[in-house]
């Protein structure tokens, strides 16, 4: 029997859907059914093929190995790359892919100045609005040349509404592929598609949502992932494929 009659078979004898299949992998159900019928090309490449066909047969409780070695035996070449559209393919690619890495130093830096800046107004605002009130005693005092440098003025503390008006965290992904070329399949917590295409060598993609993003890395030991502002380096995944979970405020998870 082929690859894909194997795979069907043993899912029928565990009294499978291929909907429950699906949502034990992590893979969707049109690309199983495609390799239930030896419909190899969806996967996107033999590396993520061999990847499904292992994740697929743990789901239905049969050994991945042999089945593999079958399709290696009757899928002998490599398919040729899916081009991205609009992806540069000139030699500096890599390095026009770093300079597209979020700057985390300068956003902290921007938010930093946000805070400062409406603590300043809020001084301000709470000065004038007393009547009889001087502004200026508000604000902390500067030493004139005779006041003794071991008492400093008190600075005085921003209001507590200035941190709370900084908008929340979204959550941010950044996928760099630092091997060969990956699958990559991006969609938010409302499963709603932003990517699904083949990355290689040097590419990099960051994505971002509100409320949440899921992924799957189909060669998860050629990307490197940052979440969050974390870089949690190669992501953890069963055999080559990765599935991962990123929340708002770093939250981040491995399946």
């Amino acid at each position: 029997m082929s690859v894909g009659a194997d795979l069907a078979r043993a899912r029928d004898e565990r009294g499978l859907s291929v909907e429950d299949v699906s949502s034990a992998t992590r893979i969707r159900a049109g690309l199983i059914r495609a390799i239930e019928a030896d419909q190899f090309e969806p996967c996107g490449g033999a590396v993520y093929a061999r990847g499904h066909i292992r994740s697929i047969a743990r789901a239905v409780g049969t050994d991945p190995e042999p089945l593999v070695a079958e399709f290696d035996r009757t899928h002998v070449e490599e398919p040729a790359p899916v081009p991205v559209p609009n992806q540069p393919t000139d030699p500096d690619l890599a390095a026009r892919a770093d300079r597209r890495r979020p700057n985390w130093t300068g956003a902290m830096a921007a938010a930093l100045l946000v805070i400062c800046a409406l603590a300043g107004y809020g001084i301000f605002k709470n000065g004038t609005a007393k009547p009889g009130t001087s502004v200026a005693n508000d604000f902390p005092t500067v030493p004139s040349p005779s006041t003794s440098p071991t008492s400093p003025s008190p600075l005085a503390s921003p209001p507590p509404t200035a941190v709370a008006m900084v908008p929340p965290r979204d959550a941010v992904v950044l996928i760099r592929v630092t091997g060969s070329k990956t699958w990559l399949h991006v969609e938010t917590l409302t499963h709603r598609v932003l990517f699904s295409a083949i990355l290689n060598h040097g590419e990099a993609r960051t994505f971002r949502d509100a409320h949440g993003l899921t992924l799957v890395i189909g060669n998860a030991p050629a990307v490197q992932l940052v979440a969050d502002s974390q870089d949690f380096g190669v992501p953890r995944s069963s055999g080559n494929v990765a599935h991962v979970t990123v929340k708002p405020a770093g939250d981040v998870t491995f399946v």
